[in-house]
């Protein structure tokens, strides 16, 4: 059976991060890169996986993501948005997707 990762990266986005960490809990790995926030935002998304890596991103926002991406250990990627849920129905579709 295939494995997915989600990858987020991240910037002060305490107001959406749960949300979004929240309607991803069925993956089978969680990995935040933040970008040296000044919210609460790795503290927030430390309660759903320990991958939260903190690093600069010099302005570059697709670094992080990148570095999200080499970190990710399943077959399957998904990237997202902190202000991006996935509904029980595209979850759905996703899992069935990658079973086949």
């Amino acid at each position: 059976m295939s494995k997915l990762s989600v990858v987020i990266a991240v910037k002060n986005e305490e107001r959406n991060i749960r949300r979004c960490l929240e309607s991803v809990r069925w993956v089978d790995e969680i990995i935040v890169v933040d970008d040296m926030s000044t919210d609460r935002t790795s503290e927030i998304a430390r309660l759903f996986t320990a991958n939260v890596f903190s690093r600069e991103s010099h302005g570059d926002f697709h670094r992080n993501k990148n570095f999200g991406i080499e970190k990710a250990s399943s077959e399957w990627i998904l990237s997202l948005d902190a202000d991006e849920v996935i509904p029980p129905a595209l979850a759905w579709e996703i899992e069935q997707t990658i079973e086949s």
